[in-house]
This record gives structure tokens, sequence and C-alpha cells, in this order.
């Protein structure tokens, strides 16, 4: 029986960081676009960047304390290793997860800034000096941060390609897809808590918003899903063998059924249809609440399946054990 030296908790972690990035990136994107010199999206923005800096934050502490010695995890950063796609990936995840906390900060009104330092004893007036108003600076903070979403989005996949001797992992069009699913993963997470949201319930303009930037990503993700799998059955016989995991193997059912099936094409057509008359007939939009929930939805869950299927099948393949499994 195959030992999995990673198992879900490597999955989960692997899901939040992607989160993350695609939370941060969809929210700095919606600060950006604006009509008549107004903000376009600005509630999308806020939403978007108070949400961003958990999931990462989650996922690295979960996997701090699966390391055993977990109070021993600064020793990742005594030194920095250009060649180490660890030490790269430490230093990358701590600095985006600061710079969304940031990002966050300056989107709270300042009856929320007053309530936070409010819980801080009077005398640590270094942490008063905290207390300032960066909503002038959001633009700044979110130009900032897009160069570290995207590479923590593309260091998920980086993060499981870089091991040379699993050839179900070997190419980096995994780290491509995992960007993609992590950009989707954001826009649907972001519906998803805006839908849910029925203190301030969204509005059509939104709804579409989100629904045309996740129908983008999902299309993209499945233009590198489509060359993963040529690529695999045109190379040498080991990545023949390991793709051989999601076509016929242990993997098949749940990468083709529940991953592309459920988790992207499901998801896919339920927003094309919503999408479609507003686009090709002029028709006003208005979106269906209960078909954005189910969309939205979907798609986290492929995005889950997504890296648990990487991470559990590219574990049995390998070079000198393939041939045995086939």
């Amino acid at each position: 029986m195959h030992e999995f030296n990673w198992g879900l908790l490597i999955v989960v972690y692997l899901f939040l960081g992607g989160l993350s990035a695609g939370l941060f990136f969809a929210a700095g994107l919606a600060n950006y676009l604006e009509v008549d010199g107004q903000p376009a999206y600005p509630r999308i923005a806020r939403m978007g960047a108070l949400l961003a800096p958990w999931p990462v934050a989650i996922g690295s502490a979960l996997l701090i304390l699966d390391l055993g010695n977990w109070y021993r995890f600064y020793k990742l950063f005594m030194h920095f290793r250009w060649e180490s796609p660890m030490s790269i990936g430490s230093w990358l995840l701590t600095l985006f997860t600061v710079i969304a906390f940031v990002y966050a900060f300056a989107w709270l009104p300042g009856d929320w800034r007053q309530k936070l330092f409010s819980q801080v004893p009077p005398a640590w007036k270094q942490v008063h000096r905290l207390n300032v108003d960066l909503s002038a600076h959001r633009k700044t903070l979110a130009m900032i941060g897009f160069p570290f979403a995207i590479g923590v989005g593309i260091y998920t996949g980086v993060l499981l390609g870089a091991v040379s001797a699993r050839p179900f992992w070997n190419t980096n069009l995994v780290a491509q897809m995992f960007l993609f699913s992590a950009l989707s993963s954001g826009a649907a997470a972001l519906l998803l808590a805006m839908v849910l949201d029925r203190r301030n319930p969204i509005e059509a303009h939104e709804t579409k918003f989100l629904i045309t930037l996740d129908i983008v990503f999902i299309v993209l993700e499945l233009f590198i899903i489509l060359p993963y799998l040529i690529h695999g059955t045109l190379s040498v016989l080991a990545v023949k063998q390991a793709l051989w995991l999601i076509l016929g193997g242990p993997y098949t059912v749940v990468f083709w059924v529940f991953f592309l099936g459920l988790g992207l094409l499901t998801p896919l057509g339920i927003e094309v249809y919503e999408l479609a008359p507003s686009l090709l007939k002029g028709h006003t939009f208005h979106g269906s609440r209960n078909l954005a929930l189910a969309a939205s939805g979907l798609v986290l869950f492929g995005g889950f399946l997504l890296r648990y299927i990487f991470v559990y099948a590219g574990q049995v393949s390998s070079f000198h054990k393939m041939g045995m499994l086939h």
C-alpha cells in the first residue's frame, strides 16, 4: 500500500493559499475599475480586501502546527536560498500575508479602527501609532500586492512541480493550472460571500462582474488542462504512465466527473447561461441568487478537488513505480 507523506493538510494549505491570492486579485481589480471617475465596484473591492488575508494566514498556521516541532519554523527564515522553492515560498507567503493584512486594514471604516485599537492598552503607544487612515493608499497597496498574489497562486503549483521524481507533477503547466484555479476560486468566493450577505444584498452589476471574471478564469484553466493532458500523452513513458492515474486509473472518476464535470464545466455552464442573454441579446442582466450560490459553491469544490487529486495522485506516481502500477 502506498504511503502518503503529504496528506489532507497540504491540500487544505494549497487551497487556502490560492484562495487568498484569488481574493486579493479580484478585490484589487475591482478597486481599479472606474465609471465616470468613480469606483465601479467598491463593495466588491472592500469585501475581497477584508477576506483575502485570512485563508492564507489560517493555512500557514495549520502547516506550521503540523511540522511537529512547530516552534522551529523560524529557521525557514534564517537563510534565503534561491534554488529552494520552500525557501522562496516561505518568504513569498509571509510578505503576501503582511501586504494582504495591511490592505484589509486600509478598508476598515474609521469606527472599526477605533473599536479595534480601543482594545489595546493605552500604555502601548507604539501600537496606537499604527491607527492611521490608509484609505488614500488603497490603489498603491493593491498595485504592490498584485505580483505577490500572482506569485502565491503560481507557487502553490511550483511547490509540486519542483519535485522532479513525480512525473504527474513535473511540468510547468501545473503552476499555471493552479494559478487560474486560484483566481477563479477567489472570484467565486467573493460571489458566494456577497450573495450570502443579506444585510447588503448584492446588486446585478456586481453579480455580472464576478460571473464574467469567473468565466474568464475557468476558460483559461480549461485551456491549461487540455495542454497538460496532451503533453502527458506525448511525453516520456513515465509521464504517460503517470497520466494513466486519471485516464483509467484510480483517480479517473474524481478527475473527470467530480472535478472537471461538477467543479468546472457545470458552474461554467450555469454562469454562461446567466450571462449570455445580456451579452448576445442586450437583455438587462438580473442574475439568480440560487444559481450564483450553486455556481460559486461548485467552483470552490472544484478548486479543492484539483489540489486533492494532484497531491495524492502525484505521490502515487514516480519514475520507478509507474511501470508496476500500470
